[in-house]
């Protein structure tokens, strides 16, 4: 088994490990070699005598040939990932499956996991795929943390213990406001706040329903499937306070804006880290996780940006754990490049203030530059599209970004504009994206179709569309389950090349970024020779 390769409590026996392996071969049983858990991980190790660290790796393998043939491989063609271009598992030999991991891989690895306090030759684990997602994570490593933001920290309640205080209890239904709202995981999308609301029955944890953004009103209030119970002024008290530095004072956490995510670690989804900004008022239970930065709103919309990029999850699963903790985003990438950030603010606000409850949070982060802000040339431009900058000062419900293939769009730029600013090439971030993320490729390359009007075309008009032989391009009605409208969707339906619009993207966002810096540095310029 693998776990004292990741275990923070095996910290010893890795420095053991580390300095004796000379072969690590990760196996994952999803071919079922073996009569075990499908998705187990095991791994195949020679050792030799104690030495400096120098040890030949691959990760991620599904069968013993893979390997054998990858120490032969000529170099040539595309790098592996996780998946192939057809959904299979990914058994393709190639020479840039074995990475050699040495003292300074393990300095990148330490960079990337782990604190100061912990010895390099402690550090936890990294699974790279390939060479490029190696390199990749190197680069990661020499960029400054979301640690060293200070954010503050909330678990929420616990469902058990604080449930059977009293706190709180089962009720399905719409809360009277935001202070008696508690959150779970599956409230929570990718830069989307109100993602899926509970059903009545509230059967199981996934008896729940996707909320429809274009229905949703600006007073929106969460259907939730806890209430709070007894005393509101012990419910009040006994939620996570904060101690604000150097004054000392104390004020609770339920008063800010946050920066939620799911607990639970998707480590084989579509997406493993699963972020969104909460308001004020709301509190959540323990399978949710949540920090605050008091005083400082844009820097906390800026770490939500980031927390929803296709990099950060990466960062996520190159040491998968079953669980996300504030220690694993406290070693997160983070930059606060002025060139970058009211682009990423922009995206980011969009996407998550969904209702009037963000309404101070937009007008404290609202910079005058985003009415000159666009789209980029990739996606798909539908008729009446907003413009990304069509924006005021005041939160409208204009505000929110609704259609998918707008929201879509959003993240993927936002995806870019990480990369930009952690120094990731656009072929690398190409390749993160192909190899890391099969589920999420699979779903762009054969299930996730759109419509004229930027919709997301529903998985049962698809069939209905596909059965449909002798009346190919006839309207489809489809009724929203959780808002009750009533939508057509005119054929043909099309997919859309993420890694064609991220390349795009790239390419756009960097001379913008350019631009900007040049402006930047020009005008301080001006400054300086005038004084």
């Amino acid at each position: 088994m693998e776990s004292h390769f990741t275990d923070e409590e095996a910290r010893r026996l890795r420095a053991a490990t580390y300095c004796r392996l000379r072969r690590h071969w990760q196996f994952i049983n999803e071919l079922k070699l073996f009569e075990i858990q499908n998705q187990r991980r095991y791994g195949v190790n020679v050792y030799g005598s104690p030495g400096d660290p120098r040890f030949l790796q691959a990760a991620s393998l599904y069968h013993p040939v893979t390997v054998e043939a990858s120490l032969k491989h000529d170099g040539s063609g595309s790098e592996p990932g996780i998946k192939d271009l057809d959904g299979h598992w990914d058994v393709r030999p190639h020479a840039s499956r074995i990475v050699l991991v040495d003292a300074e891989t393990l300095k990148s690895w330490h960079a990337v996991l782990e604190t100061e306090g912990v010895p390099v030759e402690q550090t936890r684990m990294v699974y790279a795929v390939n060479r490029s997602t190696a390199e990749v994570l190197e680069k990661l490593s020499r960029a400054p943390r979301v640690g060293s933001l200070n954010l503050e920290f909330s678990r929420g309640w616990d469902e058990s213990i604080d449930r059977k205080k009293g706190i709180f209890d089962s009720e399905w239904g719409v809360p009277e406001s935001w202070d008696s709202v508690i959150l779970q995981g599956s409230h929570l999308g990718v830069g989307r706040p109100l993602f899926k609301y509970p059903n009545a029955t509230m059967l199981h944890n996934t008896d729940w329903t996707e909320t429809d953004l274009e229905a949703l009103a600006p007073d929106e209030v969460p259907v939730t499937s806890y209430k709070p119970r007894g005393d509101r002024s012990v419910y009040d008290a006994s939620y996570t306070q904060w101690k604000m530095e150097p004054e000392g004072s104390v004020t609770p956490a339920r008063r800010h804006y946050r920066l939620a995510w799911r607990n639970m670690a998707a480590n084989t989804g579509e997406r493993t880290f699963i972020p969104a900004l909460i308001p004020p008022g709301t509190a959540h239970i323990h399978g949710v996780s949540s920090v605050g930065l008091p005083g400082k709103p844009r820097v906390l919309v800026a770490a939500s940006a980031f927390a929803a990029s296709l990099l950060h999850d990466f960062a996520v699963r190159a040491a998968p754990k079953s669980t996300i903790s504030a220690a694993t985003l406290d070693r997160l990438p983070f930059s606060d490049d002025p060139a970058i950030l009211p682009l990423l603010l922009l995206r980011s606000l969009r996407l998550n203030a969904l209702t009037a409850a963000y309404g101070d949070l937009w007008a404290a982060c609202f910079d005058a530059e985003y009415v000159e802000d666009a789209w980029t040339d990739g996606g798909f431009f539908y008729p009446l599209r907003p413009a990304l900058g069509a924006v005021s000062e005041e939160w409208t419900a204009q505000v929110p970004l609704r259609r998918a293939v707008d929201r879509r769009q959003a993240l993927l730029e936002i995806d870019v504009l990480v990369a930009l600013a952690l120094g990731i090439e656009s072929d690398e971030m190409a390749a993160i994206y192909r190899t890391q993320f099969p589920v999420l490729y699979g779903y762009d390359r054969g299930a996730t179709y759109f419509d004229q009007a930027g919709r997301q075309v529903p998985t049962s008009v698809l069939s209905e569309w596909r059965q449909r032989r002798a009346d190919f391009d006839s309207e489809i009605v489809w009724e929203h389950a959780s808002s009750g409208m009533r939508y057509t969707f005119k054929p043909p339906f099309f997919l859309l090349d993420r890694e064609a619009d991220m390349q795009l993207a790239y390419a756009e966002l960097q001379e913008r970024v350019a631009a900007r810096r040049a402006n930047s540095e020009y005008a301080t310029l001006r400054s300086v020779s005038r004084s």
